[in-house]
């Protein structure tokens, strides 16, 4: 009787979400807004600033600054104004105080996904890994760990260059707890077996560390950075002029690493079928939708079969099925019931 009663409230809630935009599971938001400098506000300093802003956006969805400077990606840069919802002007204090205008633009997500895809380009929806970053610096013998209070230059330097690449980035807290399990020497000589245990209290999906270091008299940076995510590990250093653009070239370098895991390209329609279990009611039948409706590879879901406490789904995806593992496991939402492979999983409380 209530797996009778469960279909029939399955059936009508399915006409209020087919009726509507499906719940996004959003990790990142913001993916398709951004703000830039603009030389004024005639129309081409305007055009000028909209298609700086597109080429941000797209370095976002992509994952990608080399996917961004191939053609296709150049034709879409040509008429940013087609994906612009809206535009506004802004002024903002520049570096030196002055009166700096600033364009601020909200893209069109959807039109921009669909033409992203259809030019056979990456493309990384909101579901991204949480990234716990752990930063030593030592700026001419001032030597010291980033800790997501601060409001050091690192620090801010470290949330700009997240929100620019769209990579959901935390600083330890840096409290009591962290300095007895961290010293600044742990992160420093990349000693992991002081910073893996240390970050299982902020239960990461990617660990970061990295070092920064402006010790010589030239005044430019160094850097050094090593990954940590699903079992495996790369390492890469870096320079830059300054301490933000050395922090940018890491945190680019990551996500570009990241988006060559989770990112996907459109490949032709497949389908899926799906099982979920544990589903007891429609607030969680409504989580579960929503969830896989959001999710990058997925086009479309149907609903074949309703029995007990599980729900078996149709998934029609545009890219390969390993993109809808990857990220399924990268979630949080449902775990294997059995064999992954076996396609049928559980949803967690």
């Amino acid at each position: 009787m209530k797996s009778l009663i469960l279909r029939y409230c399955i059936a009508g809630l399915m006409v209020l979400l087919l009726g509507s935009t499906p719940l996004q599971a959003a990790r990142v938001g913001d993916l398709f807004q951004t703000e830039v400098d603009a030389a004024g506000r005639d129309a081409a300093a305007r055009d000028a600033a909209l298609q700086q802003a597109l080429q941000e956006v797209l370095v976002r969805v992509t994952g990608s600054a080399g996917a961004v400077a191939q053609p296709p990606a150049r034709q879409l840069l040509q008429r940013p104004g087609r994906f612009v919802e809206q535009y506004r002007f802004e002024e903002a204090a520049g570096p030196e105080g002055e009166a700096q205008l600033r364009l601020w633009a909200q893209f069109d997500g959807v039109a921009l996904a669909r033409e992203i895809r259809a030019a056979g380009l990456p493309y990384w929806g909101s579901e991204r890994p949480d990234v716990l970053l752990w930063l030593a610096v030592d700026d001419r013998g001032r030597r010291y760990l980033v800790s997501e209070a601060s409001e050091s230059q690192a620090g801010d330097a470290v949330r700009q260059a997240a929100r620019l690449h769209g990579l959901p980035v935390t600083l330890p807290l840096m409290d009591l707890e962290d300095q007895r399990a961290v010293q600044f020497t742990d992160v420093w000589g990349g000693f992991l077996g002081a910073i893996e245990p240390a970050s299982q209290r902020y239960r990461p999906q990617v660990v970061l560390v990295g070092k920064l270091d402006r010790s010589g008299a030239g005044g430019s940076w160094r850097s050094s950075w090593n990954l940590l995510a699903a079992g495996s590990a790369q390492g890469w250093s870096g320079r830059g002029s300054t301490m933000a653009g050395a922090v940018k070239e890491g945190i680019a370098q990551a996500t570009e690493w990241l988006a060559g895991q989770y990112a996907v390209s459109d490949s032709g329609s497949s389908l899926r079928p799906l099982v979920v279990e544990g589903i007891r009611g429609l607030g969680d039948y409504a989580r579960v939708y929503a969830y896989l409706a959001a999710l990058t590879p997925v086009d479309q879901v149907q609903v074949v079969r309703v029995a007990d406490q599980e729900v078996q789904f149709d998934l029609t995806l545009s890219t390969p099925e390993r993109s809808l593992m990857q990220l399924i496991t990268l979630g949080r939402v449902l775990q294997p019931a059995a064999d992954p492979l076996a396609w049928r999983f559980r949803l967690r409380r």
